[in-house]
């Protein structure tokens, strides 16, 4: 005989309201007019309102003034089709409380039919801590993200700086890297200074105009922005460059911008500035700041160290009395000028001059007064000859002359014009030897050997003139 299953046990309407009163979840029951006609104590909790408030209002004054509209239309819909968007599935809204208070809900909905009439029924769960929660690991979700950024440019500035490029080029480079950057909404203009002799010279820079180059090419110590950050030694922003006393520099076709300026520190001193545009009216925080800084510190010390090198390969290179450079530099001069010469076709000549009696001046004046003298024909020898052309204090009295792009008859004019120039504006005489280079000399110094050796003539032939080699 086959055993019957025993029907399973109706919730009686009792049970059902008690097992709702229970929920920790808020649960509204209303009919087709949205008016409330099953209301929870968690409903009251959450929404403040009482059961006999409850009566008195409909699902509307539970949602903010601003939606009420939308839903009317929305359920008005759903009450003529049956069919609703957000019907059956949990969607995250907004509540307002009977304070007037808007927060956040998770809503669920469903309907179900009853005398011919929609009854719809709410279970809602205030979610205010969940969406705290949610937008705190998506800030720090996005500071992770900007830290990332910030350590991949430190790494990207700190690998720059250990590569061997000309400084200018490589300062060039790091700004440009810079300014790439999306974390600071930053314009795709700005530039580095160095401070030199008291004031801040550009020596990189990016997205700027003539004007603007020829009215920042030297910046005095409190002049606008960047003047005012070398001075204090501290980091300057702006968010409006119209609006700012301190910008006091303005250039053609300059447009409203930010301004934050770093100063590029080394041991405590300032060496120079990094400044960067930005947006109009971006803040820059203090953690960005801080960052910034950083890198301000990393060039710096760049700064610092290019600067001690080039001071050092300056005085290593050139002679401490006359400025000119000397033996050694005179060296690399000519083995380029001979490597362009050979694979080029490009002519250059040497000037060999010494000064006629010399010594005798020496002993006469003093070796200080040599030393003037010294210094005052190597100026004369700077003014006398072209930006292009190269000049060393080759030893004692005797000073050599490199001209590039220039043969030997236009080499013999131009030591004729230092000689006449020597002796008027000196009152001593000069006596010069004039040689071209020729390919088939064994070696670059061959050129300066044999400008020499004219010199040696010139003085044999009573000084005060000028030799060209081979034709004596």
């Amino acid at each position: 005989m086959k055993k019957l299953k025993t029907p399973a046990p109706v919730m009686s309407r009792e049970v059902f309201r008690e097992v709702l009163e229970a929920s920790n979840d808020a649960v509204i029951i209303a009919g087709e007019d949205g008016r409330i006609s099953f209301w929870n104590h968690s409903a009251g909790r959450l929404f403040g309102y009482g059961h006999e408030e409850a009566a008195r209002i409909t699902l509307l004054d539970l949602m903010p003034e601003e939606y009420r509209e939308r839903h009317r239309e929305g359920f008005a819909s759903f009450i003529k089709t049956g069919k609703g968007r957000i019907m059956g599935k949990p969607v995250i809204v907004k509540g307002r409380r009977s304070d007037g208070t808007v927060f956040p809900i998770e809503l669920g909905l469903a309907a179900y039919k009853s005398g011919g009439k929609w009854v719809v029924a709410a279970i809602i769960r205030d979610i205010t801590e969940r969406r705290a929660y949610e937008h705190k690991l998506a800030h720090q979700s996005r500071l992770l993200v900007r830290a990332n950024k910030e350590l991949a440019l430190l790494a990207s500035v700190s690998s720059l700086l250990s590569q061997s490029m000309e400084f200018t080029v490589l300062l060039n480079t790091i700004l440009d890297t810079i300014t790439r950057i999306d974390i600071f909404k930053f314009e795709r203009s700005g530039g580095i200074m160095i401070l030199r002799d008291g004031v801040l010279n550009l020596v990189a820079h990016r997205g700027h105009n003539e004007d603007f180059l020829e009215k920042h090419r030297a910046i005095k110590f409190g002049e606008c922005l960047c003047g005012l950050a070398a001075e204090t030694g501290e980091v300057i922003t702006s968010t409006d460059s119209e609006g700012d006393a301190r910008h006091t520099i303005t250039y053609g076709g300059m447009k409203p911008h930010g301004h934050i300026i770093i100063p590029l520190k080394s041991k405590d001193s300032v060496v120079g500035v990094l400044y960067l545009y930005l947006q109009p009216g971006v803040i820059v925080d203090s953690d960005r700041k801080s960052f910034l800084e950083s890198i301000g510190v990393m060039l710096g010390v760049a700064v610092s160290n290019s600067l001690l090198y080039e001071e050092t390969r300056r005085l290593a290179l050139h002679d401490p009395l006359t400025g000119l450079a000397n033996k050694r530099l005179l060296d690399i001069e000519l083995n380029r000028n001979s490597v362009l010469a050979r694979r080029c076709g490009r002519p250059f000549s040497c000037v060999m001059l010494d000064i006629d009696h010399f010594k005798a001046y020496n002993d006469r004046f003093g070796h200080v007064a040599g030393d003037q003298m010294l210094q005052s024909v190597a100026r004369v020898i700077r003014i006398s000859i072209r930006e292009s052309d190269f000049v060393a204090r080759y030893g004692g009295e005797e000073f050599c002359v490199i001209l590039p792009e220039t043969d030997a008859p236009g080499a013999v004019i131009v030591a004729e014009k230092i000689r006449v120039a020597i002796k008027e504006m000196t009152r001593i005489t000069v006596s010069s030897g004039v040689s071209a280079f020729d390919p088939g000399m064994s070696s670059p110094e061959e050129v300066v050997v044999s400008a020499d050796r004219a010199l040696y003539i010139a003085k044999e032939l009573g000084r005060d003139r000028v030799e060209l080699a081979g034709r004596a």
